[in-house]
């Protein structure tokens, strides 16, 4: 199983930007971005767009997509980056729902 914050905090040193950095890019702030990393917090999927926007790549970079990925998982994100934000706020709070 992937580890969020620990690809997410890879991603961003790979880039060389520093967590205040993101912040400016991504409008998220540096206090979320350290949890998000220390997965303290799980990020919502508007979040992770912003994070993914701010860095330059793809959201499907950052949940390592390859060869052994189910392509409904494929399908689901591809589907999640069409939504709107507001209906991604929803979807996500669905899930977290599911999760609790």
């Amino acid at each position: 199983m992937i580890n969020l914050g620990e690809k997410l905090r890879t991603l961003r040193s790979d880039k060389g930007i520093s967590s205040t950095q993101l912040e400016h890019l991504s409008g998220i702030s540096q206090s979320n971005i350290s949890k998000i990393e220390r997965n303290a917090i799980s990020p919502t999927i508007e979040t992770l767009l912003k994070i993914s926007e701010a860095l330059e790549i793809s959201i499907i970079d950052i949940f390592e997509i390859n060869e052994n990925t189910p392509s409904d998982l494929i399908d689901l994100i591809n589907t999640a980056k069409k939504l709107s934000p507001d209906q991604r706020q929803k979807v996500t709070e669905m899930i977290q729902s599911f999760l609790k």
